[in-house]
């Protein structure tokens, strides 16, 4: 990603330390400044270990040296010390709250006129576009707790982006071709029923894909028939085609009922089939090109749900060259194509059309050897616009993965609505009109989902718990957003006051220091979402700004403070508190409400 200018507070004492490293002679870059752990009483730390062998000495006497002669004249720093290889900083109260109100109110010099909806942001992805591949369901099957984690982490990762001033074009890359729609209108053809179709369309058709694979071992020829519908839906077929179309129709239908419960959007959502005019031409340029070949694998090879066996002349694009054995296939030796044919007729398009800096596919780890494959295909096929795996832990049951096929799955609709309704009951008793109860249920529930998924490590696998997810306390979306509640209820109790008169310097108390510095972190954490296509960051520094607040409500007193000047900074600072809180909300697709 682009270097990111100095314009927030931390990052600005980032470079300052190293200027003031520079003349002493130490090459400092501000990537290796860290922030205080809780334990340490630092709000900065240094650490030197990699100066000390540059420079051949010990970290300790380097640590102690750094800590007796930096200068620290013209620096928001009060106090500077040595602690093994560490050197520590403290900083002025003062100039912390100071320089961080200026930052909020687009008064520093780098954020002249940003208003404070939008601190945290950059403007750096001005002029760049950025295309993500997410959620991206499969047509004919209900739309499971198992799609949940692409859904929110590409609708976060857009958000995110967007505040960075990136063009984002979100793509929701519909499963809407392939071998299992032969299983299926074969399946169709043999068992399926008018009447259940309409009734309840994605059901009947995921009972009748699950019955295909049970009978298909028994009765092998089955396989044989579904290829036969796939060619016919490839080549045409017009009884192939309408039946097609009249499963796709439906299966959108329910999803976009899903997508406007979670509250996520896309700009485009184009099939698998709108790329299926361009596969031949990706076949024909990769044989042109050398880099694939018309040959009979040496071993049986997988790709999807489909083997081919050794037998088969197929095309397929040998990756040996930059050491990956296995190669990619994308044809088989009755002509129909296979995943990776489409997924490179639908990069080549998203690079003809968008012109993007990167493309991100947020799928699960599974995939990860086949996008190290379809990246390493691209590359060789002339393209360097990086395709990136944004990779994630899959959602289990305690008794297994989430299988179609073996029929352990759970509907993401029954959740969104178990969550509402749990939602429902816990505010039921509240003096509200009945219509807010309903929307306050409808994202408090939401919320709840979200947050339970946005705030883990991307990477690791998801335990799907009800109760785990559905929790409406401790570190929870409920917690956050009754935390921006209690900001707006100081802030009617208060008059709604519009605070241009505050004095930043009045806070001293280690309540509001701590509050100043979580929010000094908040661009940090946006920063470290986009360049790590990491929500998580996001989701653990707005809990803990939370928490911190927490703290403050309970120990300082705001519209009783002691004098009018104090109170109107900490009326300032609880607005602050307020905006960061909504605007780490927003960015994961969590949306807030002004009293719960």
């Amino acid at each position: 990603m682009t270097e990111i200018p100095a314009v927030y507070f931390l990052a600005r004492c980032r470079q300052l330390l190293s200027d003031r490293f520079a003349e002493l002679g130490l090459e400092l870059t501000p990537a290796e400044i860290r922030t205080g752990e809780p334990e340490i009483d630092a709000d900065l730390a240094v650490p030197v270990f990699r100066l000390a062998k540059t420079v051949r000495k010990p970290p300790e006497e380097l640590a102690r040296h750094v800590a007796e002669t930096l200068n620290l004249t013209g620096t928001p720093f009060t106090a500077i010390s040595a602690s093994g290889g560490y050197v520590n900083l403290k900083f002025q109260p003062c100039e912390l709250a100071r320089q961080v109100f200026e930052d909020y109110h687009g008064i520093s010099p780098g954020l002249s006129g940003q208003t404070p909806e939008r601190y945290g942001s950059f403007t750096f992805g001005t002029g760049k576009t950025i295309v993500i591949d997410y959620s991206s369901p499969n047509i004919a099957k209900p739309f499971s707790v198992g799609h949940l984690r692409s859904t929110v982490i590409g609708q976060a990762l857009y958000n995110i982006y967007s505040f960075l001033g990136y063009r984002v074009i979100g793509d929701n890359h519909l499963g809407d071709w392939g071998t299992q729609f032969g299983k299926l209108l074969c399946a169709y053809e043999i068992w399926g029923d008018v009447a259940e179709l309409s009734r309840s369309s994605t059901r009947h058709l995921l009972d009748l894909y699950i019955r295909f694979h049970q009978e298909a071992k028994e009765k092998p020829e089955l396989e044989r028939k579904a290829r036969e519908w796939f060619r016919r839906l490839e080549t045409g077929d017009p009884v192939a085609r309408t039946r097609w179309q009249e499963f796709v129709r439906l299966s959108r239908q329910e999803f976009e009922r899903v997508y406007q419960l979670l509250g996520v959007r896309f700009d485009h959502t184009l099939g698998e089939s709108f790329y299926a005019p361009r596969l031949q031409s990706v076949i024909d340029r990769a044989l042109r090109l050398g880099i694939a070949r018309r040959e009979k694998p040496p071993a049986p090879l997988t790709a999807g749900e489909e083997t081919v066996s050794e037998q088969e002349t197929v095309v397929l694009i040998p990756l040996d060259r930059v050491g990956i054995k296995v190669p990619l296939l994308l044809q088989k030796s009755d002509g129909t194509s296979l995943y990776a044919t489409r997924e490179i007729a639908t990069a080549e398009y998203r690079i003809e059309q968008w012109h993007p800096e990167k493309i991100l596919y947020v799928v699960g780890n599974e995939q990860e050897f086949y996008f190290k494959q379809f990246s390493a295909a691209m590359k060789l096929l002339g393209y360097d616009v990086p395709c990136i795996h944004v990779n994630f832990g899959l959602i289990r049951l305690p008794e297994g993965r989430l299988s179609t096929r073996a029929g352990r799955f759970i509907l993401l609709e029954d959740v969104i609505h178990e969550a509402i309704e749990r939602a429902r009951a816990i505010i039921q008793g509240r003096d509200l009109p009945e219509s807010e109860k309903e929307e306050i249920a409808r994202r408090v529930g939401v919320g709840a989902i979200k947050y339970a998924d946005l705030s883990q490590n991307r990477v690791k696998e998801v335990v799907f718990d009800w109760n785990r997810m559905l929790a409406l306390d401790g570190d929870s979306g409920p917690y956050l957003q009754y935390a921006y509640t209690r900001t707006r209820s100081i802030m009617r109790k208060a008059g709604n006051l519009e605070i241009v008169d505050f004095h930043p310097e009045t806070l001293v108390t280690p309540e509001e220091l701590n509050l100043l510095k979580q929010i000094a972190l908040f661009p940090d954490a946006v920063i470290a979402a986009a360049q790590n296509y990491e929500p998580h960051r996001i989701a653990n520094r707005i809990y803990r700004l939370t928490r911190e607040f927490s703290f403050f409500y309970d120990r300082i007193p705001v519209l009783n403070a002691p004098n009018p000047e104090l109170k109107r900074s900490r009326l300032a600072l609880v607005e602050m508190v307020g905006t960061v809180i909504r605007t780490g909300l927003k960015l994961l697709g969590i949306e807030v409400m002004e009293r719960m």
